[in-house]
């Protein structure tokens, strides 16, 4: 989309037009790569009977742990200071680092857990080393994930109109 934009400035000899759009694309490549990064860095956690396993949503890298290798869980909440206006600013604590301690002495670190995830997946990893739990699987059927996930998909929808729209518009005046 962007040599789209440059293409165009090709007949246009006005100087001052061009730095702006050169800023304007600088501004949207910062923010759509910093976009980019966290969502393709967003983890799933998935507890199975025998493993627990973080992996990325979008990405095929994932570490597959064994239960009885895990030795405990440590949650770090790290302080995010704001300001409504000129107040002084406050703390909350709203980003959980999570810490999956291993036998051999590594640690597993993932952001994917805040305070309630954390003691559920404590609890259940606790359980199912105890052969105390039972884990029950439910698989979705299609409608039940087009109805859980409707939000995402019609984000995913405008976006997309979006974009086809606006690079048939830079096609069409170029």
């Amino acid at each position: 989309m962007i040599w789209l934009t440059f293409d165009s400035l090709k007949n246009n000899q006005d100087k001052d037009s061009t730095i702006i759009v050169y800023v304007i694309d600088l501004i949207f490549l910062i923010f759509s790569s910093g976009s980019l990064f966290y969502f393709l860095k967003t983890q799933i956690i998935k507890v199975t009977e025998n493993h627990l396993i973080v992996s990325y949503q979008f990405l095929p890298f994932s570490k597959k742990v064994l239960l009885n290798d895990i030795n405990g869980f440590k949650q770090i909440p790290k302080p995010v200071k704001y300001s409504k206006g000129f107040e002084k600013p406050q703390t909350i604590y709203t980003i959980f680092e999570t810490f999956i301690i291993l036998k051999n002495k590594n640690d597993l670190k993932t952001y994917a857990l805040d305070d309630f995830e954390f003691n559920e997946v404590r609890k259940l990893v606790e359980k199912i080393k105890r052969r105390e739990g039972k884990l029950e699987v439910k698989k979705l059927t299609t409608v039940e994930f087009i109805f859980q996930n409707f939000s995402i998909i019609l984000f995913l929808i405008i976006c997309l109109i979006l974009v086809l729209g606006l690079s048939n518009a830079l096609i069409n005046n170029s």
